[in-house]
Protein backbone atom coordinates (compact mmCIF):
# COMPACT_ATOMS: atom_id res chain seq x y z
CA UNK A 1 0.00 0.00 0.00
CA UNK A 2 1.18 3.46 -0.29
CA UNK A 3 0.29 7.14 -1.00
CA UNK A 4 0.76 8.95 -3.57
CA UNK A 5 -0.12 13.00 -4.09
CA UNK A 6 -2.98 13.38 -6.61
CA UNK A 7 -2.76 17.08 -8.72
CA UNK A 8 -5.69 18.54 -10.70
CA UNK A 9 -4.51 16.56 -13.58
CA UNK A 10 -3.85 13.68 -12.06
CA UNK A 11 -5.56 10.68 -14.06
CA UNK A 12 -7.63 9.27 -10.71
CA UNK A 13 -9.27 12.69 -10.06
CA UNK A 14 -12.62 11.34 -11.12
CA UNK A 15 -12.30 8.42 -8.68
CA UNK A 16 -11.58 10.73 -6.04
CA UNK A 17 -14.38 12.71 -6.80
CA UNK A 18 -16.96 9.70 -6.67
CA UNK A 19 -15.62 8.30 -3.27
CA UNK A 20 -16.52 12.21 -1.96
CA UNK A 21 -19.72 12.51 -3.34
CA UNK A 22 -20.42 9.19 -1.73
CA UNK A 23 -18.87 9.29 1.29
CA UNK A 24 -19.73 12.66 2.58
CA UNK A 25 -23.21 14.52 3.37
CA UNK A 26 -23.55 17.51 1.32
CA UNK A 27 -23.25 19.75 3.86
CA UNK A 28 -20.08 18.51 4.36
CA UNK A 29 -18.82 17.59 1.15
CA UNK A 30 -16.44 20.14 -0.72
CA UNK A 31 -15.62 19.54 -4.36
CA UNK A 32 -12.40 18.16 -5.36
CA UNK A 33 -11.76 20.76 -7.53
CA UNK A 34 -12.29 23.38 -4.98
CA UNK A 35 -10.25 21.83 -2.68
CA UNK A 36 -6.93 22.29 -5.21
CA UNK A 37 -8.06 25.69 -5.47
CA UNK A 38 -8.09 26.54 -1.46
CA UNK A 39 -4.80 24.57 -1.38
CA UNK A 40 -3.27 26.94 -3.53
CA UNK A 41 -1.36 28.07 0.14
CA UNK A 42 1.30 25.25 0.02
CA UNK A 43 -0.54 23.76 3.11
CA UNK A 44 -2.70 20.86 1.99
CA UNK A 45 -2.54 18.20 -0.31
CA UNK A 46 -4.66 15.91 -1.53
CA UNK A 47 -2.93 11.80 -1.32
CA UNK A 48 -4.95 8.89 -3.11
CA UNK A 49 -4.77 5.56 -1.49
CA UNK A 50 -3.20 2.46 -3.18
CA UNK A 51 -3.41 -0.67 -2.86
CA UNK A 52 -1.54 -2.90 -5.81
CA UNK A 53 -1.51 -0.16 -7.65
CA UNK A 54 -5.42 0.16 -7.32
CA UNK A 55 -7.22 3.82 -6.69
CA UNK A 56 -9.10 2.91 -2.79
CA UNK A 57 -9.48 6.32 -1.49
CA UNK A 58 -7.85 9.54 -0.52
CA UNK A 59 -7.21 12.36 2.44
CA UNK A 60 -6.95 15.77 2.32
CA UNK A 61 -4.67 17.08 4.52
CA UNK A 62 -4.02 20.38 5.87
CA UNK A 63 -0.23 20.98 7.14
CA UNK A 64 0.50 23.78 9.30
CA UNK A 65 3.37 23.97 11.05
CA UNK A 66 3.39 21.41 13.90
CA UNK A 67 0.13 19.14 13.24
CA UNK A 68 -1.32 17.26 10.24
CA UNK A 69 -5.01 18.00 9.89
CA UNK A 70 -7.01 15.11 8.29
CA UNK A 71 -9.66 17.16 6.77
CA UNK A 72 -11.10 14.51 4.57
CA UNK A 73 -10.32 10.50 4.71
CA UNK A 74 -12.43 8.02 2.97
CA UNK A 75 -11.65 4.68 1.52
CA UNK A 76 -14.03 3.23 -1.67
CA UNK A 77 -17.66 2.12 -0.24
CA UNK A 78 -16.51 -1.89 -2.18
CA UNK A 79 -12.98 -1.75 -0.38
CA UNK A 80 -14.52 -0.64 3.41
CA UNK A 81 -13.89 -3.02 6.43
CA UNK A 82 -11.12 -4.70 4.39
CA UNK A 83 -8.62 -3.15 6.70
CA UNK A 84 -7.09 -0.22 4.44
CA UNK A 85 -8.27 2.63 6.31
CA UNK A 86 -5.78 1.55 9.36
CA UNK A 87 -3.01 0.52 7.30
CA UNK A 88 -3.13 3.87 5.55
CA UNK A 89 -3.96 5.59 8.71
CA UNK A 90 -0.06 3.98 9.68
CA UNK A 91 1.42 5.44 6.69
CA UNK A 92 0.20 8.62 7.55
CA UNK A 93 2.07 8.67 10.36
CA UNK A 94 5.02 7.66 8.87
CA UNK A 95 4.33 10.51 5.93
CA UNK A 96 4.44 13.04 9.15
CA UNK A 97 6.58 11.59 11.82
CA UNK A 98 7.16 15.12 13.39
CA UNK A 99 4.07 16.20 13.47
CA UNK A 100 0.53 15.39 15.81
CA UNK A 101 -1.87 13.78 13.50
CA UNK A 102 -5.23 16.01 14.08
CA UNK A 103 -9.07 14.51 13.15
CA UNK A 104 -12.67 15.29 13.96
CA UNK A 105 -14.97 13.29 12.86
CA UNK A 106 -18.97 13.40 13.69
CA UNK A 107 -19.62 13.64 17.17
CA UNK A 108 -22.45 10.39 18.48
CA UNK A 109 -25.46 12.00 19.40
CA UNK A 110 -28.31 9.60 20.05
CA UNK A 111 -30.88 11.94 18.27
CA UNK A 112 -29.02 11.08 14.77
CA UNK A 113 -30.46 8.41 12.88
CA UNK A 114 -26.64 7.78 12.04
CA UNK A 115 -25.51 7.66 15.39
CA UNK A 116 -24.24 4.17 14.96
CA UNK A 117 -22.45 5.00 12.20
CA UNK A 118 -20.70 8.05 13.65
CA UNK A 119 -19.65 5.35 17.31
CA UNK A 120 -17.76 2.86 14.87
CA UNK A 121 -16.09 6.18 13.04
CA UNK A 122 -14.80 7.08 16.75
CA UNK A 123 -14.06 3.67 17.25
CA UNK A 124 -12.19 3.09 14.46
CA UNK A 125 -9.73 6.26 14.73
CA UNK A 126 -9.36 4.65 18.94
CA UNK A 127 -8.58 1.70 17.60
CA UNK A 128 -5.79 3.02 15.02
CA UNK A 129 -3.95 4.82 17.71
CA UNK A 130 -5.99 8.62 17.96
CA UNK A 131 -6.20 9.59 21.70
CA UNK A 132 -9.33 11.10 22.82
CA UNK A 133 -9.09 14.98 23.40
CA UNK A 134 -12.17 15.60 25.28
CA UNK A 135 -12.22 18.80 22.65
CA UNK A 136 -15.12 19.50 20.33
CA UNK A 137 -15.52 21.77 17.14
CA UNK A 138 -19.09 22.86 15.46
CA UNK A 139 -19.06 23.97 12.10
CA UNK A 140 -20.80 23.08 8.19
CA UNK A 141 -23.96 22.25 10.90
CA UNK A 142 -22.47 19.40 12.41
CA UNK A 143 -20.84 18.97 15.82
CA UNK A 144 -17.32 17.33 16.14
CA UNK A 145 -15.34 15.38 18.21
CA UNK A 146 -11.22 16.08 17.74
CA UNK A 147 -9.44 13.30 18.28
CA UNK A 148 -5.22 12.67 17.67
CA UNK A 149 -2.24 11.23 17.44
CA UNK A 150 -0.50 11.19 20.68
CA UNK A 151 -1.91 11.79 24.35
CA UNK A 152 -0.49 15.32 24.79
CA UNK A 153 -3.14 17.36 22.20
CA UNK A 154 -1.99 20.72 20.43
CA UNK A 155 -4.86 22.52 20.70
CA UNK A 156 -2.94 25.84 19.99
CA UNK A 157 -2.25 24.68 16.63
CA UNK A 158 -5.64 23.67 15.43
CA UNK A 159 -6.96 27.12 16.47
CA UNK A 160 -4.31 28.77 14.75
CA UNK A 161 -4.99 26.54 11.79
CA UNK A 162 -8.57 27.38 12.67
CA UNK A 163 -7.72 30.73 12.62
CA UNK A 164 -6.00 31.20 9.49
CA UNK A 165 -8.40 29.34 7.20
CA UNK A 166 -11.33 31.55 8.85
CA UNK A 167 -9.29 34.62 7.33
CA UNK A 168 -9.58 32.79 3.95
CA UNK A 169 -12.51 32.00 4.09
CA UNK A 170 -15.01 33.10 6.61
CA UNK A 171 -18.13 30.90 6.92
CA UNK A 172 -15.42 28.56 8.15
CA UNK A 173 -15.27 29.50 11.87
CA UNK A 174 -14.76 26.76 14.48
CA UNK A 175 -14.10 27.23 17.82
CA UNK A 176 -12.82 24.84 20.36
CA UNK A 177 -14.61 23.85 22.96
CA UNK A 178 -15.45 21.24 25.67
CA UNK A 179 -18.35 19.87 26.96
CA UNK A 180 -19.49 19.97 30.64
Amino acid sequence: MELIELFPDSADISLAEKVNNEAFPDNERVEISDLFEFGKDGKMEILGIYDGGEFCGFFVMRKPERIAYIAYFAVCREKRSQGIGGRALKLLSERYPDRQIVVDFEAPDESCPENAVRLRRREFYYRNGFYPTGWFQFYMQTEFEIACSSEDFDKAALEEMNAELHARYAPYDPHLYRKL
